[in-house]
């Protein structure tokens, strides 16, 4: 789950922008006079407008690949990384065929169009970009041949009956069944200072060490978050 720590942010000049309540979830929309506006899911901290390490994080495994040209975001109703991906493509020159960006809430994707354009910027409107409202578990259970996938969600489980392990396995196959040999997966974990992240980095790894080559960790810091993140990236062997 991505948060800010809230004893190491000063809220004294923030405020509210807007609010929605979806039928998924609380959305805010805060400005902060340092990190500028930031979206805030059921309380807990999402993205900044400055947060633009969190995005250059989550695609730069993508670019070791000679040839990246159809793409799932999971996740990622921001648009930041997105946008990061259609303008680091755009500045390599390298071709890209489409980028499916699949989020369950549409207000979201609403209010981030109108508050976070430091973020989405036009990406939305990409002609490249698919953006499909609804189950990304759903979706790249059906989803084959894909260069690569930006895991941009919660690693706990999203319903009940079912175990963190049990859910970080069910995930990972579906990814690697959707992935073309030699695709790239890129996922967020969570941050250093979050309860248990240890031994949540421990399963993600003999999860993906059972499946994919080349697995690599990456920690970044992401600004308005307060600390540093970790970031995962693995190959499908072929």
């Amino acid at each position: 789950m991505k948060r800010s720590l809230a004893e190491r942010q000063n809220t004294a000049n923030v405020y509210l922008l807007d609010r929605r309540t979806s039928p998924w979830q609380e959305i805010e929309i805060h400005r902060h006079p340092i990190y500028g506006n930031q979206l805030w899911i059921d309380g807990d901290l999402q993205i900044s407008e400055a947060d633009f390490a969190y995005n250059s994080a989550l695609i730069a495994p993508l670019l070791t690949l000679a040839r990246c040209e159809n793409i799932a975001i999971l996740g990622g109703g921001d648009g930041g990384v997105l946008n990061h991906l259609l303008n680091t493509w755009d500045h390599l020159r390298k071709p890209l065929q489409r980028v499916t960006l699949i989020d369950i809430d549409d207000t979201v994707i609403e209010l981030c169009r109108k508050w976070m354009t430091l973020q989405c910027g036009e990406a939305f409107d990409d002609a490249r970009a698919e953006i499909v409202v609804g189950d990304a578990f759903a979706w790249i259970g059906a989803a084959r041949n894909l260069d690569a996938v930006i895991y941009d969600l919660t690693m706990d489980p999203v319903r009940e009956g079912i175990s963190r392990r049990e859910f970080i396995q069910e995930i990972l196959a579906s990814i690697h069944q959707a992935l073309r040999p030699g695709g790239i997966l890129s996922l967020q974990a969570c941050g250093e200072q979050e309860p248990g992240s240890r031994i949540l980095l421990a399963e993600i790894r003999t999860e993906l060490e059972s499946r994919f080559r080349n697995v690599q960790l990456q920690t970044v810091i992401v600004p308005s978050y307060g600390e540093r993140w970790n970031f995962f990236a693995a190959q499908k062997s072929g």
